[in-house]
């Protein structure tokens, strides 16, 4: 699973940084039927919005945050007026499906998703309503599908966050755009992912996913896939995900690569098995942490897991 060239111009290259943006205004957000921020999108455990409770293939979730005048007394679900750091990260990518191994030495274990960059800003939020966009995390690639002849499909990258000014439509933080992304098309997204080499998801500032597993020796078959990067670009170390491990009597494993952290979220682990133990499915990211890669052996693949969903977090200054 790769990031794209065409998901990075999008997701960073169009002001992944918080702040103010050159992009036009909306003219008028609808926002009547969105649910309280606090009701719906809260994490009251790690002070965090978030998804919580999505439908099934969601891009992303909107609420609306409400935020009010500092001399005013703020209740369980508003924010008071004043200087804030925005912590934003979008959703973490999934992790590639394994390839069944052939005879030749080809297929294997696919790579994990890249972990999601976190970016800060201070912001000075003014009385009024706030839209959140949250960023879903990127779906898991397909396993292969051998009467077809085709290899284990590649992970979506995540959906990206924002944070808008609703009388304005000012972007104060995240991707602009974000609100109305479109996930790509499975034909488009293979088509955009490279080569499948078992390589780990990447992005500029994100944390690398890890590769799968490599083709060894029945020696040296127990050397697990490689787990994503924990270190960040912005000094925040997180716990990558756990590879799977290598049975010892493949002489080319089919473990999956563990997905990349985040600075507050873990990646998955890859997919794999030890000897005499129950296969270990890929595991999904958390808090946009890349989804562990699925298992590739000579008699069966597995998809990837998805990423964890983005968030965004307030902290008073």
């Amino acid at each position: 699973m790769t990031i794209t060239k065409l998901a990075l111009s999008l997701m960073l290259g169009a002001g992944l940084g918080a702040g103010c943006t050159t992009v036009p205004p909306s003219p008028q957000l609808a926002t009547s039927d969105l649910p309280n921020c606090f009701d719906s999108n809260y994490d009251r455990e790690r002070g965090i919005f978030t998804m919580k409770n999505e439908v099934a293939n969601a891009v992303n979730q909107q609420c609306l945050l409400i935020v009010h005048a500092s001399d005013e007394a703020a209740s369980a679900s508003q924010l008071v007026a004043g200087r804030y750091t925005a912590y934003l990260a979008n959703g973490g990518g999934g992790g590639a499906g394994g390839t069944l191994q052939s005879f030749a030495g080809s297929g294997g274990g696919g790579g994990g998703g890249a972990g999601a960059m976190e970016t800060q800003a201070p912001l000075v939020l003014s009385p009024g309503a706030y839209k959140l966009t949250l960023g879903a995390g990127g779906p898991g690639g397909t396993a292969c599908m051998p009467r077809a002849s085709f290899s284990g499909g590649p992970g979506w990258v995540g959906s990206p966050s924002n944070m808008i000014r609703v009388a304005t439509g000012e972007v104060v933080a995240g991707v602009p755009g974000a609100d109305s992304y479109a996930r790509l098309s499975r034909a488009k997204n293979e088509k955009m992912a490279g080569k499948m080499d078992g390589h780990g998801g990447s992005g500029v500032g994100q944390t690398e996913g890890g590769h799968a597993a490599v083709a060894a020796t029945a020696t040296t078959a127990r050397v697990p896939a490689e787990p994503g990067g924990a270190k960040l670009a912005s000094g925040y170390t997180g716990a990558a995900g756990a590879a799977g491990s290598v049975s010892a009597g493949d002489k080319l494993s089919g473990a999956g690569g563990g997905g990349g952290a985040t600075a507050v979220g873990s990646g998955g682990g890859g997919g794999g098995e030890s000897p005499g133990q129950t296969e270990h499915p890929p595991q999904r990211g958390t808090l946009g942490g890349g989804g562990g890669g699925g298992e590739g052996t000579s008699s069966e693949c597995d998809p990837g897991a998805r990423g964890g969903h983005g968030y965004i977090a307030l902290r008073r200054i």
